[in-house]
């Protein structure tokens, strides 16, 4: 026979009965962000750039390793944190997304929550044995040459700008430089380094023009290396004084290449001795069979050369190389030391910004020169019509 147990109320008192209360979670931030392109063109891989402040405006509690980004399936979206003067505080936060012409897309910022860690797409080197600096993305790649490299075999003075073709989306810096300098002159199935800086501008350098004359900077003398991907990467480079026709000028450049990008964008801050205004060309060193155009038709004009890549060490395909600048800074353009240049002037400590990069036909993403033209006139434009960003609303 199956006993009923009653408890009387003394006894209840005596042996209560405790319901354990659950810990409460805490909601997570969010905040949307609506980006739309403006134009009437698509915009691949386009990196969205927020300031620091605005995210914690939204997202107060938000903090540098505890923050995400999704699109409006859900998606996580590759993030990064950027500290651009290097005080230990973050200046940016940045994600990447593609555009259809005349859209918009909706995503969310989420705090308290890790970033995914993803494969990088941007990379920067220095190169210690060279004293190079090499940055790439996943479609190209540069190299710029240092002090040091006069202490080598390959002593040479030169601040001009390198090409490294890629036929490959994966990054090469590293590899190709533990295969070492003669390897990479030789396409294994990757591309390879066919281009012939020298002493010359190369890809996008800059000279003092004075006299009807240029004035090159020597290698650069330091270096220093802000952000490492996986959207964008940064450094910067400082070049002594030099003599510029009897004018001493010395140059700081900081250079930032994103993900999925040809271009990468340069600042240069350009100091005389004597404070005076400083003209100076940027441009393109002509290699054989090469062609160049001019275009002023945007807002940011641009120059640009396409011919063959050199047939040494097994060459092949063509290649084009550009550098863009604003349309009002352009004075004139010139062919002369068997370079197109681009003239123009900066102030004593003024930011001057260009645009520089380069495209290859074995990449598979440049067939023609016609379709890198119309690339450098979509970049121009989009530089001119930033995506509209709006956060929180």
């Amino acid at each position: 026979m199956r006993k009923r147990l009653f408890l009387t109320t003394a006894a209840l008192a005596v042996a209560p009965f405790t319901v354990q209360s659950q810990p409460q979670l805490r909601p997570i931030a969010r905040t949307t962000v609506r980006v739309e392109n403006t134009l009437n063109i698509a915009r691949d891989d386009e990196t969205i750039d927020l300031s620091w402040a605005s995210v914690q405006k939204a997202l107060p509690d938000a903090q540098p390793d505890r923050i995400r980004v999704k699109d409006a399936e859900g998606n996580e979206v590759t993030g990064q944190v950027v500290d651009n003067d290097g005080d230990g505080k973050p200046d940016d936060f940045l994600f990447q997304a593609s555009f259809q012409p005349k859209s918009a897309r909706t995503f969310t910022l989420e705090g308290a929550q890790s970033m995914i860690t993803p494969k990088s797409k941007v990379f920067v080197r220095h190169d210690d044995p060279r004293d190079d600096m090499a940055w790439e993305s996943d479609r190209i790649a540069f190299r710029i040459y240092g002090e040091g490299l006069k202490k080598t075999s390959s002593a040479m003075s030169s601040s001009g700008i390198d090409v490294w073709n890629k036929s490959t989306r994966d990054l090469i810096v590293e590899k190709w430089y533990t295969k070492g300098h003669d390897e990479y002159h030789v396409d294994k199935g990757e591309g390879a380094d066919f281009y012939d800086v020298g002493e010359t501008l190369g890809n996008g350098g800059e000279a003092i023009w004075r006299n009807d004359t240029i004035y090159r900077a020597d290698n650069f003398k330091a270096w220093k290396i802000i952000a490492n991907g996986p959207i964008r990467a940064i450094f910067e480079l400082k070049y002594d004084p030099w003599n510029a026709g009897g004018q001493s000028v010395s140059e700081t450049k900081r250079f930032s290449i994103d993900a999925g990008q040809n271009m990468y964008r340069e600042e240069s801050v350009f100091r005389s001795a004597d404070g005076k205004d400083i003209p100076y060309v940027i441009g393109e060193v002509k290699r054989p069979g090469m062609v160049g155009i001019f275009s002023k038709e945007n807002k940011w004009a641009w120059l640009t050369g396409w011919g063959p890549v050199a047939k040494k060490n097994g060459g092949h395909g063509e290649m084009g190389t550009a550098v863009l600048l604003p349309r009002d800074r352009l004075t004139d353009w010139k062919e002369a030391f068997n370079h197109y240049l681009a003239l123009t002037h900066a102030k004593s400590g003024e930011t001057v910004v260009h645009y520089i990069g380069a495209g290859w036909t074995d990449s598979g993403d440049f067939q023609t020169p016609q379709s890198w033209w119309a690339y450098l006139d979509n970049f121009a434009k989009r530089l001119a019509s930033p995506l509209k960003v709006t956060i929180g609303q």
